[in-house]
């Protein structure tokens, strides 16, 4: 059985996926065929055939580029979990035998750790002015409206831009001033927030409001099909002068200043594990960094102790 049949008639049925992860697997599966040169297939799941791979992926350019060690970590994960399916289903493997489970070493891919960056204030800002410029529409939504109610809500809310974009106008409430985000719009399709906007928002997104079941941002049903709206922010942020570090920086940056303020990020960012917001979202630039001398009492050397009593 090939490799892409078992993902889209068993494993993605039996795990749910939504339409993106099965894009993400697939080319996890679509590099492995390119390494074996041929459509991969289940019994070419064993240790040493898949050790090989990612060593291959490691150093392998696809479309010019050296896949991130992130990346080559990614499509080993995606691989690993239908390879524990089949293994859990006793498909057969190369010799005939049910396949083995994995067995792989610990080190096989190693990612490198980068503190999180956000972007400041002032560069938010920068970047709204920016997109204050922007002529193109976006099917119903002027550009310069889209991108400037885009960014500071992203700001605002702290959440993803997947969710956002996935936000129509019912479940926009202007009169209270917050956007609820649907848990079955938002990454592990669970938790449905509400998070508060200003009233300068308000009055910007009222301007242009429109039938209930619209999507407030309009990207994903009229965006032209070369477009990405990842590209876009980054052509936005070089025409700011701003490094550009994606969407997620934004969510970083709305984390870290809520941090820094006192705020609890965790609940902002709506993470489960604190330990998460502090390990991949947290900017110390913005949020300064706590050591232990913030903590620790002075001492007094300048006073010879008192003599204890005899």
């Amino acid at each position: 059985m090939e490799l892409q049949n078992l993902l889209t008639e068993r494993y993605a049925i039996l795990h749910n996926l939504c339409g993106r992860s099965v894009i993400l697997f697939t080319h996890s599966i679509d590099r492995l065929s390119d390494f074996l040169g041929r459509p991969a297939k289940v019994s070419d799941l064993d240790d040493l055939t898949v050790s090989r791979f990612v060593r291959w992926r490691a150093v392998t350019p696809h479309r010019g580029r050296i896949a991130a060690p992130a990346t080559v970590r990614k499509d080993l994960a995606q691989l690993v979990s239908l390879w524990n399916h089949a293994a859990k289903k006793r498909m057969p493997g190369a010799n005939g035998e049910p396949l083995e489970f994995p067995d792989l070493p610990r080190n096989l891919i190693r990612v490198p750790t980068r503190p999180p960056r956000g972007y400041t204030a002032d560069e938010v800002a920068a970047i709204v002015r920016e997109a204050r410029k922007r002529c193109r529409p976006i099917g119903p939504a002027k550009g310069a409206w889209f991108w400037e109610t885009l960014v500071l809500a992203a700001w605002f809310t702290g959440e993803r831009i997947g969710g956002l974009l996935r936000v129509r106008w019912s479940e926009v409430d202007l009169e209270a001033g917050a956007i609820t985000f649907l848990g079955e719009t938002r990454k592990g399709g669970i938790e449905t927030i509400s998070r508060a906007i200003p009233a300068s928002l308000c009055e910007l997104l009222a301007r242009h409001r429109r039938a209930p079941n619209d999507y407030v941002w309009p990207w994903l049903s009229h965006r032209k099909k070369q477009d990405t709206i990842y590209q876009s922010l980054r052509l936005l942020c070089e025409d700011a002068r701003v490094q550009p570090r994606g969407f997620h920086a934004i969510r970083k940056a709305s984390g870290s200043y809520v941090a820094k303020a006192g705020g609890d990020a965790t609940a902002h960012l709506s993470h489960a594990d604190s330990k998460t917001t502090r390990k991949h979202y947290l900017d110390e630039t913005i949020t300064g960094k706590q050591s232990a001398l913030d903590y620790l009492p002075p001492l007094n050397l300048d006073e010879d102790p008192p003599e204890k009593p005899r």
